[in-house]
C-alpha cells in the first residue's frame, strides 16, 4: 500500500469519531455482497456491520481503501443515509482517500450542498485539509529523496549543518581576470558537512528572502529590470523581456546538463530557494549592482561574477557584445553557484574548480569561447614542449598562484576535466563526490582512477600532445 494511501487512511479514520448515527452501525439483515478487489481478489459474503473506514461481514474486515472507488461509492450509498448531507461529506472524505477516487468525492460534494448549503464551509474545509495532506505526502517524498541524495553524494554519517545566515563579504570567481583570485567559501561549517534539507515553507522563505535581496539592489541603483522566476533561477534583466525569458531557458538547461552529470534526482532543486542571476545590458549597469550588492568592484575584463555566501548564490554579468563569450562567462559562473551547492560547501581544488565550469560552459551550448579559445590555448601550452602539467594543478585560490600567467589554469584546468570525463564519465562524478565529501583531491583521484597527481598531469600531456 502506497504512504499516500496510507495517510489518507487515517485521515479516514480521524473523521469517524464525528460521523452523524446514520453513516455507520449494523446492517440488518446482511446485505449480500461480491466484488473484485483492488488486489484482483473476489470477496464474496455478507455485510454486517459499516463505517466510513470499511466494512465487516462473514468474510472478516476490509477497509474501503481495498476496493476500487466506483465500487466504494456505490456499496456506500446503499449503506448511508441517502437524505444527510453531512454523510456524503464523509462519503466524499473515504473517496479522497481511494487512488482514482477523486471525480466521485467531488460528485458527494456535490450531492451534499444540494442537501444543506450551509454544509459550504464544512466542504470548503475538507477541502483544504486533503490538499494540504497531499502537499505534504509530495514534501516528504521530496525531503526523503534529497537525504537519500546528500547520503551518497557526501557520505551517510556526515553532520547536517543549519545553513547560516551571511556574514561576510562573497567569494567571487573571475575566468576573464587573470589576476583576480576568487575568495572562499563563506560558512561556519567544518569540511564535509551538507547543506541541510530545507521543507517547503524553510524554501519559500529562503526565495522570499533572495527576491527581497534583489529588489533591495536593484531599488538601490534606480534600475528597473525584467524579472523571469524559471524552475531553478530568477533572472533579473536590464533587457526585453523575450531575451529575459530566452536566458532563464538557457539557465534551466543548463542546471539539467549538470545535473544529469552527477545523477541527480529528477526535478531536485539544490539551491537555497533558488539562484538570484543578475544580467545587466552595460557594464556601468554592472558595476553598480556589484557596488551595491556586494561592496566591490570587478576587475578589468570581468563579464560575471558568482557570489557565493553562506547558502546563497547570485550570479551577476553584463551582456557584452561577444554573445558567446557573455553567454560562456553567464554559465562558467553558474556553475560554480552549482557546485558551491552541491552536496556540501567543501571545494574542489583550484584547477578542478575553474575546469569543470569551463567544461559545462563548453557543452551547454553551441558556440561557446572555452572550445574557442581555452582549449587551443592549452594545446599550444602544452605543445610548447616546456611546460609542466603538474604545476597548474599545484596552483590555488590561497597561496595566489592561481590561475597563472596569461590565465593557463583555465585552459589547462579544462584539459584535464575533459579528459577524466572521457577517461570514465562516472569516475568523475564519484571524485567530485568524494571530494565534496571530505577526501582530498588527491586520494579521491586514486581511489576512482588509480592515479597520483603527477599521473594524471602526465597523462593529460600525453592525451593532448599529438591529439586535439
Amino acid at each position: 500500500m502506497s504512504r499516500f494511501a496510507q495517510f489518507l487512511i487515517l485521515l479516514a479514520f480521524t473523521a469517524i469519531s464525528s460521523t452523524s448515527a446514520h453513516a455507520q452501525g449494523v446492517v440488518e439483515p446482511p446485505l449480500p455482497w461480491k466484488v473484485k478487489l483492488i488486489t484482483g481478489e473476489t470477496l464474496k459474503g455478507t455485510i454486517s456491520k459499516w463505517d466510513f473506514a470499511g466494512v465487516d461481514g462473514s468474510f472478516g474486515h476490509v477497509a474501503w481503501t481495498s476496493f476500487k472507488p466506483d465500487d466504494a461509492n456505490r456499496m456506500c450509498k446503499k449503506l448511508m443515509d441517502w437524505r444527510e448531507g453531512s454523510q456524503y461529506i464523509q462519503l466524499a472524505r473515504m473517496l479522497f482517500a481511494l487512488d482514482g477516487g477523486d471525480k466521485f468525492a467531488e460528485a458527494a460534494l456535490r450531492d451534499a450542498i444540494k442537501r444543506d448549503r450551509n454544509l459550504d464551509p464544512e466542504i470548503q474545509k475538507l477541502r483544504a485539509e486533503v490538499a494540504e495532506q497531499r502537499r505534504k505526502i509530495v514534501e516528504d517524498r521530496r525531503i526523503a529523496a534529497e537525504k537519500d541524495f546528500q547520503a551518497k553524494a557526501i557520505g551517510a554519517d556526515a553532520a547536517v549543518k543549519k545553513d547560516p545566515a551571511p556574514r561576510a563579504q562573497p567569494g567571487s570567481v573571475v575566468p576573464d581576470a587573470p589576476h583576480a583570485q576568487p575568495g572562499g567559501v563563506t560558512t561556519d561549517a567544518p569540511r564535509a558537512q551538507p547543506w541541510s534539507v530545507a521543507t517547503d515553507a524553510q524554501r519559500a522563505e529562503a526565495l522570499t528572502d533572495m527576491k527581497a535581496d534583489a529588489d533591495l539592489w536593484l531599488k538601490q541603483v534606480n534600475l528597473r529590470y525584467s524579472v523571469v522566476e524559471a524552475k531553478y533561477w530568477v533572472v533579473y534583466a536590464d533587457l526585453p523581456i523575450d531575451e529575459t525569458k530566452d536566458l532563464a531557458r538557457r539557465m534551466d538547461a543548463m542546471y539539467q546538463t549538470v545535473a544529469q552529470m552527477f545523477a541527480l534526482p529528477d526535478g531536485l532543486n539544490i539551491f537555497h530557494g533558488k539562484a538570484v542571476v543578475i544580467i545587466s545590458a552595460t557594464e556601468p549597469h554592472y558595476r553598480a549592482i556589484e557596488m551595491a550588492a556586494f561592496n566591490s568592484m570587478p576587475p578589468p575584463g570581468a563579464i560575471g561574477l558568482c557570489h557565493m555566501v553562506g547558502p546563497k548564490v547570485v550570479v551577476t554579468a553584463y551582456k557584452s557584445d561577444d554573445a558567446n563569450r557573455f553567454m560562456a562567462t553567464l554559465v562558467h559562473e553558474a556553475s560554480h553557484g552549482f557546485m558551491h551547492r552541491y552536496g556540501s560547501p567543501s571545494r574542489l581544488p583550484s584547477w578542478a574548480d575553474e575546469g569543470y565550469a569551463e567544461y559545462v560552459a563548453a557543452e551547454s551550448f553551441p558556440n561557446s569561447t572555452t572550445k574557442g579559445d581555452r582549449k587551443p590555448q592549452g594545446l599550444q601550452w602544452i605543445r610548447s614542449g616546456t611546460n609542466d602539467v603538474q604545476n597548474v594543478l599545484r596552483m590555488n585560490y590561497e597561496d595566489g598562484s592561481w590561475p597563472g600567467p596569461d590565465a593557463i589554469g583555465y585552459a589547462i584546468g579544462y584539459l584535464a576535466v575533459d579528459y577524466l570525463v572521457q577517461t570514465n564519465r562516472k569516475g568523475f562524478g564519484e571524485w567530485v563526490k568524494d571530494v565534496k565529501g571530505g577526501l582530498s583531491w588527491e586520494e579521491a583521484l586514486q581511489k576512482r582512477f588509480g592515479w597520483s597527481a603527477a599521473q594524471l598531469a602526465q597523462a593529460v600531456k600525453v592525451r593532448y600532445r599529438a591529439r586535439d
